[in-house]
């Protein structure tokens, strides 16, 4: 019976170094190789998360690229923004959606949760250090080598295919003409997602930091926007709580806040994200204003506001309908 414990025992142990050994040496060929590359004439880099993707059309915003994630919280735009800054030194300017949703402790699900670890993991394992493993590990263990192994398989295919470029899978302006408010309204489908509480969301804000602070440290302007959200939009009742993590932890940002542009339901996805439409107007006045010298000035929440307020009285829901 002995033997046959010891055995076993051995059998596990020799499994788990055979199972860590892939995992390590898929990991390192991975790293190795992979290429966050993007073209030299885009000097501006947008991240977030949906609010951008769906906001700034990269077509029109001038020598930019949009690579914000769906659903991808600070803590995976942070290995995102490692790899794309070592990638590429030509990048001189970075804008960061910021938005109330951002900050609540909603957004620890979309840190350490199957669905978020399954799903940006096969992106992003290979590059995290070990503090950000033991994060995971140490909220939600099962679920980390659920998601290790979806990881390592999909990353065992990118070496077969021999396919290391990563830029067309790491978001983008994401275009969609659909508009879907009415028929939300019209159903009471317009619900908050943040929690009742307002808690926050440490470790989301603490990768927030670390990604503003690693583009300070390598002397590149960085910026939070807030892009354009429907009046209804429900997800904005902790304003105070949001400003107060904005003016107390990034009082050293500057804030480029857009909330305030109006438009007509069509213009608009769902209460919290613009549509094609919405994102091709948004995106002419910010390139405007960019052009008008706006990240250069001393007062650029005056510009903002001005320029938005212009737009309202011109191109008012009632005109637009």
């Amino acid at each position: 019976m002995k033997e046959f414990i010891k055995k076993i025992i051995s059998f596990h142990v020799i499994a788990i170094i055979a199972i860590v050994t892939i995992v390590l040496l898929v990991n390192f060929v991975v790293k190795s190789k992979a290429s966050f590359k993007i073209s030299d004439t885009k000097t501006t880099l947008i991240l977030g998360h949906s609010h951008s993707a769906c906001s700034l059309n990269d077509s029109i915003v001038t020598n930019s690229i949009n690579l914000s994630g769906s659903g991808e919280s600070y803590f995976y735009n942070y290995q995102k923004a490692q790899k794309l800054l070592s990638d590429n030194n030509h990048i001189k300017t970075v804008f960061i959606e910021f938005t109330n949703n951002q900050v609540d402790s909603v957004m620890d699900d979309w840190i350490w949760s199957y669905e978020k670890m399954s799903y940006f993991l096969p992106f992003y394992s290979p590059f995290m250090e070990r503090d950000e493993f033991e994060l995971l590990f140490k909220n939600n263990s099962t679920d980390l080598l659920s998601s290790y192994s979806v990881a390592t398989r999909k990353n065992l295919f990118r070496i077969i295919k021999n396919d290391y470029s990563y830029i067309d899978e790491l978001g983008g302006y994401d275009a969609t003409k659909l508009s879907k408010i009415d028929e939300m309204i019209e159903n009471n489908r317009v619900e908050p997602i943040i929690s009742s509480s307002h808690a926050l969301s440490e470790k989301n804000i603490l990768y927030l930091r670390k990604m503003v602070d690693l583009f300070k440290i390598n002397n590149i302007e960085v910026f939070l926007i807030r892009s354009p959200q429907h009046p209804i939009y429900p997800d904005t009742s902790n304003e105070k709580v949001f400003k107060d993590v904005l003016n107390n932890r990034f009082n050293d940002v500057p804030f480029l806040d857009f909330d305030a542009m109006n438009f007509p339901n069509s213009h608009y996805l769902d209460p919290q994200h613009l549509n094609y439409e919405g994102a091709k107007d948004f995106s002419i006045l910010f390139n405007d204003l960019i052009q008008q010298g706006l990240l250069k000035s001393n007062n650029k929440q005056q510009l903002i506001d001005r320029s938005v307020s212009k737009f309202n009285t011109e191109n008012s829901v009632e005109q637009l309908k």
